[in-house]
């Protein structure tokens, strides 16, 4: 049995590190020893919104490690193998997994099928041999971690939304999520890409990963409309989870187009889409990470072949140990900080 000193969640809005014992892997499942983790934006949620997940729940769900054990069944992992793990994962049996929407699984539902416990030394794959997939050896972990869960989401959210090379796109908000959404865009061949940020970091770096243009909040819905001759952008993408920033991607998409979200409105008991004329013959399309180890093999493919390099997002690097204080900074947006690498 592994000992694990381990992030969890005490109460509403309140994480701290503690002991936990890592019991020996069960049928299906793996027990990886944690390389490297970070915080999600759905941490935050987790910890102040979801009261489906209680107290003393091992946090994290983005991570790369190395195998320790593996359990009955499992035979495409040994020992030593470095892995990353999909964010959600699925049964495999179900209509939806066989569907090929293990994000959507029909067994374990959300949100009990959110990976816990990789904000720790070791930490348990359920399923393994759908939910992991090995790393490449010439990748490196930061490389790849984000397609365990961001890298995934973004480009689900370009997919959904049948992206087209030249279309259009503006992206409102580039938090992390926002910021692959940027890259996902340049990688997927879009024309003009739009970037609404105000922040001065994720500004500069929205720049780097393939905006065309940023522009504030406050300007952007009239600057966007200007651009594109009063018609609007082909794709909107809503990546904040706020009222304001959904009417806005609704406001900036022209006839016919798309608005694609993947924000998080856990705060917002009902959202609403514009009712002045902005919103006829729209069609609006939400996507939760996709996810499996087929998923995960593509994704990193897109690393391993240079057509996307996300490790700028790492700001900043503390270890496991400090997860309390690395939420602070993240959720206070401190010291430029877009993601934060955690490491043993």
């Amino acid at each position: 049995m592994a000992r694990s000193h381990s992030c969890i969640k005490l109460d509403v809005g309140k994480v701290g590190m503690t002991s936990l014992d890592m019991p020996g892997p069960g049928p299906g499942q793996a027990l990886v020893r944690t390389r490297l983790s970070t915080i999600c934006g759905s941490d935050i949620h987790i910890v102040d919104d979801i009261p489906e997940v209680p107290a003393g729940t091992p946090l994290g769900h983005e991570a790369v490690g190395e195998v320790v054990d593996a359990g009955e069944g499992v035979t495409s992992f040994r020992q030593g193998d470095r892995v990353v793990a999909a964010c959600i994962f699925g049964c495999g049996l179900c209509a939806r997994c066989q569907d090929g929407h293990v994000q959507l699984c029909e067994r374990y539902g959300s949100p009990m099928n959110l990976l816990f416990g990789a904000q720790g030394e070791y930490f348990l794959v359920p399923n393994a041999e759908l939910n992991m997939a090995k790393v490449p050896d010439e990748l490196a972990d930061e490389a790849v971690l984000f397609a365990s869960d961001i890298m995934s989401t973004a480009f689900g959210a370009v997919e959904a939304a049948d992206l087209r090379y030249g279309d259009s796109l503006a992206i409102f908000a580039q938090g992390p999520v926002g910021l692959c959404v940027t890259a996902a865009a340049r990688a997927r061949g879009a024309g003009l890409i739009v970037a609404v940020e105000s922040l001065p970091a994720r500004v500069a770096m929205a720049k780097r990963l393939g905006a065309d243009l940023v522009l504030a909040p406050e300007d952007a819905v009239a600057t966007i409309l200007g651009l594109t001759g009063g018609k609007g952008v082909d794709v909107a993408v809503e990546a904040l989870g706020k009222q304001a920033t959904l009417e806005s991607a609704a406001r900036v998409t022209r006839l016919g187009g798309v608005v694609s979200s993947v924000g998080v409105y856990s705060l917002h008991p009902t959202v609403a889409l514009p009712t002045d004329g902005t919103f006829i013959h729209r069609r609006l399309v939400t996507t939760l990470c996709p996810a499996g180890s087929d998923r995960l093999r593509r994704l990193m493919d897109v690393v391993r072949y240079g057509k996307i390099d996300l490790t700028p997002l790492f700001t900043h690097s503390m270890t496991l140990a400090d997860t309390p204080a690395a939420y602070d900074l993240f959720r206070e947006r401190r010291d430029g900080v877009i993601k934060i690498a955690l490491r043993p």
